[in-house]
């Protein structure tokens, strides 16, 4: 039996479950992915809390900036890297701050979006970004309210629409209390300003991104349900949904056919 008072009892675990909320799981890499990191060239860059990764690969031609989702890392995108070598292209990913061996424990949206800012000013325009999930999200609200240069295109993969969806599922796999969950909140609106948060949502960001867009999603999605790509790509009129069978969340980015679908796209005059 806990000797604290209620209050300083629950305000002490709502804290620790916030610092779980933003500390994303590391990626564990695969042999073949650490091959493909290795073949390119990799450097730290400063950002507010520390360093980040970058790998980048080839030496000319457009670039192309591959975003990853949270809890994975530059090496989880690194299928992309020969096939779009072969096309002529340069390829460019990072380590998000407390990602892969970026540096950070903890981290959110409103920190992440600014280092899209960081990397372009070191590796210049892009040509295009492709993205994964929870880096959709980012790209978008980096687009329209971080000012990052617009790329030609964009491919978005298992496009997370709405940020606070995830408390539900996080809710579930922790096995919290509502009474928890409602100071998990408050303590959002404490540090990030009154529902600052949960107006971050693809839905209202993608529209105003006049940027010809493809995107790819699971019916079979666990991690993100394909509705939330459907209801972007209602709303986003320079875009496109294609709907997968079998790839799950994350097998689109080792797809051969995705690949070659998004190849096409890109070299659409």
């Amino acid at each position: 039996m806990s000797t604290l008072p209620a209050t300083l009892e629950s305000q002490a675990i709502v804290k620790k479950v916030y610092q779980a909320f933003f500390s994303p799981a590391k990626y564990e890499v695969k042999s073949i992915e650490q091959a493909i990191l290795e073949n390119g060239n990799s450097y730290r860059v400063p950002f507010e809390g520390g360093e980040l990764t970058v790998t980048t690969w080839g030496d000319a031609g457009p670039a192309i900036l591959l975003m990853h989702g949270w809890g994975g890392s530059r090496a989880q995108m690194t299928g992309f890297v020969n096939p779009l070598l072969k096309a002529g292209y340069r390829v460019v990913s990072y380590d998000q701050p407390a990602h892969g061996e970026s540096d950070g424990e903890m981290t959110n949206l409103l920190e992440i979006a600014p280092t899209m800012n960081l990397i372009a000013q070191r590796e210049g325009s892009f040509d295009a970004i492709i993205a994964h999930s929870f880096g959709t999200l980012i790209t978008s609200y980096a687009l329209v309210e971080r000012d990052f240069p617009s790329p030609a295109r964009l491919v978005y993969l298992g496009a997370f629409n709405r940020l606070l969806d995830s408390l539900p599922r996080f809710q579930a796999l922790a096995q919290l209390p509502d009474s928890i969950m409602v100071g998990l909140r408050a303590m959002f609106d404490v540090n990030f300003g009154r529902d600052v948060l949960e107006s971050i949502t693809n839905e209202s960001l993608a529209p105003r991104i006049p940027i010809p867009a493809l995107m790819f999603h699971d019916a079979g999605d666990n991690v993100t349900p394909i509705e939330d790509s459907r209801s972007v790509v209602q709303v986003w009129k320079s875009a496109k949904l294609i709907e997968t069978q079998g790839l799950g969340h994350r097998g689109a980015l080792q797809s051969e056919i995705v690949h070659k679908q998004i190849l096409e796209f890109l070299k659409e005059a």
